[in-house]
């Protein structure tokens, strides 16, 4: 992999944001834009694919398989990864592909990515043994299966390097609390682990409904990593979901265009607009004393603003 290809999280800086809500409640909100290193391999993208491409790399595989979602920011980044490396990569998606394909599908697509459909009860045989091999007709050989959103143990190790990235930016963490969006728990799980020697206190915002059971995944992870983490040092928030992944009601749609106009920076309506609307509602009801200090993790995503 050519540094020239690399996403380069050196134009990622750490924004002071500042408005009448902020200014009421006496809070500093800083916003660490990762969606700036790379169109498609920003924001946590690369960081939970990088050990997954050097493994593949070492183990010799050529094709990457992994599964999600028809609006599915981890299939868009490793289509991107794949064309970029050499790597042929296959997409198993949830449910039909509807013609004309979502701008997420046709972009994995013309990333030269291999589409396959499947049932949604089919879809919940991902994680079995042998599930792809069947997909692929027996076929083993070159092929590297990646879990849906990277969730595997290459992927929560590279979400560590994220720690290394925001203590570089923010002066004294001590007492900081960071603010990210969860799909998987994945990059919490890195980047807690990263982050297990600073004073942060990390806080994670489940997108999806019924999200309560990424507390035991995230754990989990910390295990594997070794990392030691009091449970004092995080919280996994799960009523801020507006409704379940992917749902778009109007009171997420006007906070995003409210946000967007008052400081420029593009927000989704998956994870980075559930996640920055969840932090001011909770600015809103007091549950930040005055003189906190929050950093909020733009994690890129944002080709779900792309909506036919």
């Amino acid at each position: 992999m050519s540094d020239a290809d690399t996403p380069d999280f050196s134009r990622t800086p750490l924004t002071d944001i500042a408005d009448d809500v902020l200014l009421a409640h006496d809070i500093r909100l800083q916003v660490l834009r990762l969606d700036l290193a790379d169109p498609a391999l920003g924001g946590n993208k690369w960081f939970k694919l990088q050990h997954n491409l050097a493994l593949a790399k070492t183990q010799g595989a050529d094709t990457l398989l992994s599964f999600g979602g028809a609006y599915s920011n981890h299939l868009y980044a490793l289509a991107e990864a794949g064309h970029r490396y050499g790597f042929r990569t296959i997409g198993v998606i949830r449910g039909e592909l509807s013609e004309p394909l979502n701008p997420t599908l046709r972009y994995a697509q013309s990333r030269g990515m291999q589409l396959i459909a499947v049932s949604r009860s089919d879809y919940r045989r991902r994680n079995e043994p042998g599930y792809a091999d069947e997909l692929l007709g027996g076929r083993k050989e070159g092929v590297m299966v990646i879990p849906e959103g990277g969730a595997n143990l290459a992927g929560v190790q590279g979400c560590q390097a994220l720690a290394h990235l925001l203590v570089e930016r923010v002066a004294d963490p001590d007492g900081v609390e960071v603010c990210l969006a969860c799909g998987t728990g994945t990059t919490m799980a890195g980047l807690l682990a990263g982050l297990q020697h600073a004073g942060c206190f990390v806080r994670g915002f489940s997108v999806l409904k019924g999200g309560d059971f990424l507390r035991e995944e995230i754990t989990g992870w910390l295990q594997l990593q070794g990392a030691d983490i009091s449970p004092q040092r995080w919280a996994l928030e799960t009523a801020y979901h507006f409704g379940g992944y992917a749902r778009r009601p109007p009171q997420l749609t006007d906070f995003i265009r409210w946000f967007e106009a008052q400081h420029g920076i593009p927000l989704e309506p998956v994870y980075t607009g559930k996640l920055m609307a969840a932090v001011y509602q909770r600015i809103r009801e007091g549950l930040y004393p005055p003189g906190s200090r929050l950093v909020v993790m733009h994690t890129g995503g944002l080709q779900a603003r792309n909506v036919d």
